[in-house]
């Protein structure tokens, strides 16, 4: 498949996209925030509700990366706590999955039923490869139906993220995407806590408290991850006033 056609202003958003997912992988931007960021760029430029990222760890367990809202986020963890799910079979099989009805007798109606219950009617899971290796897989939540070319693109954006792991050669270096990924579910724990702590300090919901990570990490040029580590040592030279 090719990239469908697309009007310019479309096409320029994609392409500035793919050069700045590269341009943060080549510059040393941390695993998590790119594909943090990742989902966040589904969401802007398809018309999907919500995006999440699962990487496969050492031990060959998926684990929820990042995700553009705690919807996503919740739903990857019921994925991959009742091993049930598109991301699950994406990721075992190496091809796209997709559910575009969600009903109870579909696949995975437990899964099916969570993401009625979150608003959506539509779920897609694609591979996070490169040659032969599946490293993990891209979900994407819509409230409708995705376009051939609109997969297509979602697959430009999965496979030029996938880049930040995959900057040696899969077959002789294994173990370091091992470790990039194990490095990654670590930072991903550490967000998690700070969400925690901080909606439980200013009273804010969960959703309210990652996009308040989020912004301050835009705000102080600071790595999504560095922002998180801050409030979870009780950096004392970071502004904790700066959430609010």
């Amino acid at each position: 498949m090719t990239i469908p056609a697309l009007e310019e202003a479309e096409a320029v958003r994609l392409a500035s996209t793919l050069i700045e997912i590269t341009s943060s992988v080549t510059h040393g931007a941390e695993t998590i925030d790119i594909f943090t960021d990742l989902a966040q760029r589904c969401v802007e430029l398809l018309p999907v509700a919500a995006a999440g990222i699962l990487l496969r760890d050492a031990s060959g367990r998926l684990q929820v990366i990042g995700a553009s809202s705690p919807s996503a986020h919740l739903l990857d963890l019921f994925q991959v706590q009742n091993d049930e799910g598109p991301c699950l079979e994406c990721s075992n099989t190496g091809e796209p999955v997709s559910d575009e009805d969600l009903s109870a007798d579909g696949p995975w109606p437990g899964f099916s039923e969570q993401a009625r219950v979150n608003g959506f009617a539509s779920t897609y899971a694609l591979p996070l490869r490169s040659r032969d290796l599946t490293v993990g897989a891209l979900n994407l939540f819509a409230k409708g139906r995705l376009s051939e070319g609109q997969l297509v693109i979602a697959q430009a954006l999965a496979d030029s993220a996938t880049l930040t792991l995959m900057q040696v050669d899969p077959a002789a270096d294994l173990h370091i995407v091992i470790q990039r990924i194990h490095v990654a579910v670590e930072s991903r724990n550490t967000i998690e806590q700070a969400q925690g702590m901080i909606a439980q300090r200013f009273s804010l919901e969960v959703e309210e408290a990652y996009l308040r990570l989020r912004e301050v990490s835009h705000e102080t040029q600071m790595s999504l991850y560095q922002v998180a580590r801050a409030v979870v040592t009780r950096d004392p030279g970071f502004p904790v006033s700066t959430l609010l």
